[in-house]
C-alpha cells in the first residue's frame, strides 16, 4: 500500500517511524516541500501488512522491551515474577 503523509517535516518523520510498529515499511521518500510559503511537506511511505507470524514476533519483542523497561524502573529482573 502507499501512504502519503502531510505535515511538518518532524511530524512526517515521527509518523513514518511509528508506522513501522504496525506495518512492514518497505520505503520512505525524502520530504517534498509544499508549493509557496508553506512549511509543510509530503512524505510517501510504501508498506505492506505484516504476516501473522511477524505480528506475533513483533508483539513478543514489544513485550520483552516493556519488561526490560519496567525492570529498570522497579529494580527487578527483566523476566519478573508474575
Amino acid at each position: 500500500m502507499k501512504i502519503r503523509l502531510h505535515g511538518t517535516a518532524e511530524e512526517a518523520r515521527e509518523v513514518a517511524d511509528r508506522l513501522a510498529e504496525i506495518v512492514d515499511v518497505l520505503a520512505v521518500s525524502e520530504p517534498y516541500p509544499d508549493r509557496g510559503a508553506s512549511r509543510l511537506v509530503r512524505v510517501y511511505v510504501e508498506a505492506r501488512l505484516l504476516d501473522p507470524v511477524a505480528q506475533i514476533e513483533r508483539a513478543g519483542q514489544q513485550i520483552q522491551a516493556a519488561r526490560a523497561a519496567a525492570a529498570k524502573v522497579f529494580g527487578q529482573p527483566a523476566g519478573g515474577a508474575r
